[in-house]
């Protein structure tokens, strides 16, 4: 039915000599004549909202991060065994769930699988690319059960809980990234309801919730309460000592070493210099 609909529109710009890629960006279709939004998350898959709720939700015709994210589900239920933020003197770029090896980890939301294979630290991984610049990783998994390029929908499984990579338990080790930074999936998501907090939808991204809800100091605190003698990372930079590679840096880091040259112009093959400053985050 909405596909007839959308066809008899098109059908009529046509007709009145418009050209209906003019209405079309990456994210959304506006068709301005009639001002009804159609949100893709997919391209065969559309949405139509009331244009009451626009306003506050679209910036420049195109749908705001935050109501996508309000849109979300939890990959998993259970129990929060380890937050996002500094851990043993690194940084923890997720939430930890603990999982029975076997279980069943689901697709946050609509997307495509841009990695299913076991890499480094986060054992057998996969990440879905959302759109908005949104991925979400799952990651520890016994099994992966899409494949990169694969088109998936919410609720979809795509793995099986497990303790691969560096974990000490059977869990889900869960991110939410924005840009490709990681940012702490409670802003998010609330485990323990298990439903997603109501002031997602009111915020334009990931950067301005955070910004919004993570006093500036937190990583100041954060730092302190390292010690001094552990070559933490608490920030968004790290520099380069002795011995350091970037397999070395990520694993630190609990990053990638694909999102490291991503934030810093560098190829996996390029020579660190001791002392060079490394955005890890």
């Amino acid at each position: 039915m909405i596909r007839t609909v959308l066809l008899t529109i098109f059908s009529l710009m046509l007709v009145a000599g418009h050209s209906a890629a003019q209405y079309v960006n990456t994210d959304s279709l506006v068709f301005d004549s009639y001002h009804i939004p159609i949100i893709a998350s997919q391209l065969d898959s559309f949405e139509i909202y009331s244009p009451e709720i626009l306003p506050e939700y679209f910036t420049n015709g195109v749908i705001t991060a935050g109501y996508l994210l309000s849109r979300f589900q939890l990959p998993t239920t259970g129990n929060v065994i380890s937050k996002f933020g500094p851990r043993r003197g690194r940084m923890h770029t997720g939430t930890d769930i603990k999982k029975m090896k076997g279980d069943t980890i689901y697709a946050a939301y609509d997307g495509q699988v841009t990695m299913a294979k076991y890499y480094y630290g986060y054992g057998n991984l996969v990440v879905l690319d959302h759109g908005h610049s949104l991925e979400t990783y799952y990651s520890h998994l016994t099994k992966c059960l899409v494949k990169p390029g694969e088109p998936v929908k919410i609720g979809q499984p795509i793995g099986l809980a497990g303790a691969t990579g560096r974990a000490t338990t059977t869990h889900l080790h869960f991110e939410i990234r924005e840009e490709g930074k990681p940012y702490d999936p409670e802003l998010v998501f609330d485990f323990e309801n298990s439903c997603i907090h109501e002031h997602v939808l009111k915020s334009e991204n990931l950067a301005a919730l955070h910004k919004e809800l993570k006093p500036a100091k937190t990583a100041s605190v954060a730092s302190a309460s390292v010690s001094s003698s552990v070559h933490a990372i608490v920030s968004e930079n790290y520099i380069v000592r002795a011995g350091d590679s970037l397999y070395k840096i990520a694993k630190r880091a609990k990053t990638s070493i694909e999102a490291l040259c991503k934030l810093n112009n560098l190829t996996e093959a390029s020579i660190l210099q001791i002392g060079q400053v490394i955005k890890v985050y």
